[in-house]
C-alpha cells in the first residue's frame, strides 16, 4: 500500500465529505404506475408518502412491511391519509431490510404482481435498493425506488446537522455489514 493512498484514506476519515456521502445514499426514481407499493417500516413519513403515491394513482395496493405493531401502525396512518383498508397488505414478520425484501417478494410472487415501488427514507434507500435488487433478481418483477420527500434528512444539501451526520455514519456501517453478511 502506498503512502499516498493511506494519506487519502486518513483525510477522508478525518474530514469526511459529508454532503457527497449523504447524496450517495439517496436513490430516487421518478414514480410510474405499478402493481403495488412496498413501504418499509421505520420513519413515520414513509407510510404518508406511500399514501400520497396511492392517492395519485401510482398503485392500488400497498404492502406495509415491518415488525408486528410497526406494520399495523403504518397501516393506521395510511388509512388516516386516505388509503382504503382493503388496499393494504400487512407484512408483519420483517425485522430488517433484508427480511422486508424477502417477505415482500413472497407476497408479490404469490399475488403475481409484476412491478413495485419501494418507499423508504432517503438515507435508507441505497441499502434498500441493494438488498431488494439482490432478493428480486431473476423474478422478473420491475422495481422502482422512491424516497420520501419530507424526511428532514439533509434538507440543506450540505449535511451539516449532527443528526444528518449520525444517520450517514450509521447507514455506511449498515451498508458494510450487509455487504459482508449477504454478499
Amino acid at each position: 500500500m502506498s503512502l499516498g493512498f493511506l494519506l487519502v484514506i486518513a483525510g477522508i476519515v478525518a474530514f469526511p465529505p459529508w454532503s457527497l456521502m449523504a447524496r450517495l445514499l439517496d436513490v430516487n426514481d421518478r414514480p410510474e404506475k405499478v402493481d403495488v407499493l412496498i413501504t418499509l417500516g421505520g420513519d413515520s413519513e414513509r407510510e404518508l408518502y406511500a399514501a400520497e403515491l396511492y392517492r395519485l394513482g401510482f398503485a392500488h395496493k400497498i404492502i406495509m412491511s415491518g415488525c408486528g405493531s410497526s406494520a399495523r401502525q403504518m397501516a393506521k396512518k395510511a388509512i388516516q391519509a386516505g388509503v382504503r383498508t382493503e388496499d393494504i397488505i400487512l407484512e408483519e414478520k420483517a425485522e430488517s431490510t433484508y427480511e422486508n425484501a424477502i417477505f415482500s417478494r413472497n407476497i408479490i410472487i404469490q399475488k403475481q404482481y409484476q412491478s413495485a415501488i419501494v418507499v423508504t427514507s432517503p438515507y435508507h434507500m441505497r441499502r434498500a435498493k441493494l438488498v431488494f435488487d439482490r432478493v428480486f433478481k431473476k423474478t422478473g418483477v420491475k422495481l422502482l425506488y422512491c424516497s420520501t420527500n419530507d424526511s428532514g434528512f439533509n434538507v440543506d444539501g450540505r449535511c451539516i446537522s449532527e443528526n444528518d451526520r449520525r444517520l450517514v455514519r450509521k447507514e455506511y456501517v449498515k451498508l458494510l455489514y450487509y455487504w459482508l453478511r449477504y454478499w
